[in-house]
């Protein structure tokens, strides 16, 4: 006798309970520990009756969480340059709504970030990351036409967060060298990016004095959120 078919909010409600127990196995034992059978077993089901909410599969459940972050990371984003006109300004607020996003969920990021998937599974996921990387992109290609900033306008963004997300992961693992933290190093990468980049020494003041003033937040360790 064939299955009755599923209300949308239940279906829904469903692949919340999954998502939340996938993330919670992937924060205590990795990304490895993330099967369709594990998570069956966290929710007293069995592994094909998980697939009437992921057809995809292992794939699916985890790009559905990376989305999701992308998407959280986005809001963030958007709030922190909302009604700022400043183009140096909103640039400094993005990187610091960055490491706090970073900081403040460090399971998360590291889904977001240290997980790679084939392209079968990226659609979700590639909407929600371009609207995170859209609004930073956005912030760049003005101060470069401003004149605040010289470079590429598809290459710098991509400079700029290859090294805040390096001191990032330098964080996380405590290395090289756990004397180095991030609130130690974000400000000096900074101004030499910034320097390097073609801006004047009000701008570098600027940055030093930002940077000096704020304080990111320690990172909460491998296997917390």
């Amino acid at each position: 006798m064939a299955r009755p078919p599923l209300s949308p909010e239940a279906v829904q409600q469903q692949r919340e309970r999954a998502l939340r127990a996938a993330f919670v196995l992937f924060t205590r034992h990795g990304v490895e520990s993330v099967s369709l059978r594990a998570v069956a077993q966290e929710l007293e089901m069995s592994p094909m009756a998980l697939y009437r909410y992921f057809p995809g599969g292992k794939g699916e459940l985890l790009a559905t969480l990376r989305g999701s972050g992308f998407e959280a990371l986005a809001a963030e984003l958007e709030s922190a340059i909302v009604g700022v006109d400043d183009l140096l300004e909103r640039l400094l607020r993005l990187t610091l709504a960055l490491i706090h996003f970073a900081t403040s969920q460090s399971a998360l990021y590291r889904l977001m970030f240290d997980v790679t998937q084939e392209e079968e599974h990226d659609v979700y996921l590639a909407t929600r990351r371009e609207r995170a990387w859209r609004t930073a992109s956005t912030c760049f290609a003005a101060a470069i036409r401003a004149g605040l900033l010289r470079g590429d306008p598809k290459t710098l963004p991509h400079v700029f967060f290859a090294a805040i997300h390096g001191v990032i992961a330098f964080e996380f693992s405590t290395q090289p060298d756990p004397d180095r933290r991030l609130s130690r190093l974000i400000g000096p990468m900074l101004e030499t990016l910034f320097r390097g980049s073609g801006g004047s020494l009000a701008t570098l003041r600027r940055v030093r004095r930002t940077f000096r003033a704020s304080n990111p937040p320690p990172v909460t360790r491998r296997g917390t959120s």
